[in-house]
Parts: structure tokens; sequence; C-alpha cells
């Protein structure tokens, strides 16, 4: 039996020898090229729970520790059991079964570092992940959703490219650092997101304002598309 050392070496004059030849272009030229599956998805949903689960308690299980009152902080790892899901080698946290079953259909990333922007102000971090950017900046970060609306623009031309529902701006003093990355910034104000900040009064969102009659604001609107 040949060595590792001579395996290697056998291998790679065969490969040479083929080369010579020509042997890979003309199997490259016949055989079927390997390629991802094409992209079915054409619209984003991104669920956004600012302060909620932990890691270690959903996707990310470690090591099972029940959680018992008077228990250090440090020793505190993973308070829920880990189960199975429908792929093999990945674990998620009980109670989030419904999940499991589905786990071949989504991609579970773990490798995500945030940077270290101190622990005082969610917002920071926020605007990290909402952006891609560390603040502070020079200039405004576009919001990701920014970005898929410019590169793919609205799927219906009546409605918005990028909605943002839900999203509460009033947090006292990260107001401000709220609304600094739920916009466009620097790619222009045209692809920013449509904001409905309570999902009840979403109907009200799309009504003409209050005194503005619906003849009124048809004609307003046409105006607005000629000059777009």
């Amino acid at each position: 039996m040949n060595n590792r050392r001579e395996f290697l070496k056998t291998a790679s004059s065969a490969t040479l020898a083929a080369l010579a030849a020509g042997v890979p272009q003309q199997a490259i030229g016949s055989a079927p090229r390997s390629k991802w599956p094409e992209a079915k998805a054409d619209s984003i949903i991104i669920l956004w729970m600012g302060g909620g689960m932990a890691a270690p308690d959903t996707f990310d299980p470690k090591r099972y520790v029940p959680f018992e009152v008077g228990v250090p902080l440090e020793k505190v790892i993973s308070t829920f059991p880990a189960i199975d899901t429908s792929v093999d080698g990945i674990k998620i946290t009980e109670g989030l079964e419904n999940i499991a079953k589905v786990m071949d259909r989504g991609t579970l990333i773990r490798s995500h570092k945030v940077a270290d922007l101190g622990h005082i102000l969610h917002s920071r971090h926020q605007y990290h992940w909402h952006t891609g950017y560390e603040p502070p900046l020079t200039v405004a970060a576009p919001h990701l959703g920014s970005w898929i609306a410019k590169s793919l623009g609205p799927r219906n031309p009546a409605v918005p490219p990028f909605i943002d529902v839900g999203q509460v701006m009033n947090a006292g003093g990260e107001t401000e650092a709220l609304k600094a990355f739920h916009t466009a910034g620097f790619l222009g104000s045209e692809h920013g997101p449509f904001m409905i900040p309570n999902p009840d009064l979403a109907a009200k969102a799309v009504q003409p304002p209050a005194g503005m009659d619906v003849t009124r604001f048809s004609n307003r609107y046409k105006a607005f598309a000629k000059l777009a």
C-alpha cells in the first residue's frame, strides 16, 4: 500500500497529465454545472425583537442549568433543556418545538459577533444591526430595508417597497438614536421606510390627512407623480 506522500505524488502526476491532454476542459464542457438553487423569495419580513429572548435560551443552547433563586449570575447558562430539530446536529431550546420541526427550511446563524459598543444604550447596538455600521458616524447610514428598496424596488407600484410596522420611537433618552437608523440615510428619502408605529392604526396611515377630501388628495398625488 502506498503511503500518503506517494499517493499525493501519483495523483499530482495524473492530474498534470490530464491537464496537458485537455481532459478537464472537455469534461467541464460536457458535464452539467452545479449551481445554487435559484432564489424564489421576492419579499423579506424581519421580526425585530429588541431586548427580547437571549440566545442561550433560544437558538444557541448551552449546558442546561435549571434556574434557582440565589444562583450566581455567572453560573446561569441555559435555563431550558435543548431539543432536537429536523436538521441533524442542530439543537434549539425546549419550547420552540414548532420551529424545530421546520429548521431544515431556514438558516441558523450563530457566528454573528457584535461590536463593543458599551452596555448602557441598546440603541447603539440596534443601529449596528439595522444598518451594518458602527456608530458614531459622520454620515447617515441607511437602514437595511432601504438598501433592499433601492436594489429591488416595489413589487407593486402602489405599495411602498419598505414598510416599518410597530416601531415605537418614544424611548426617552434614546428616541433620537432610534430615529437615526430608521431612515434611508445617504441613499435618499425616496428609499426610506413607510412608518406605521401602531399596527392597529394602519388603515389611517394610508388615508388622507384630516380636513383633506379624496379629490384634493388625488390631485396632490398626481402632481407628485409628475414631479417624481
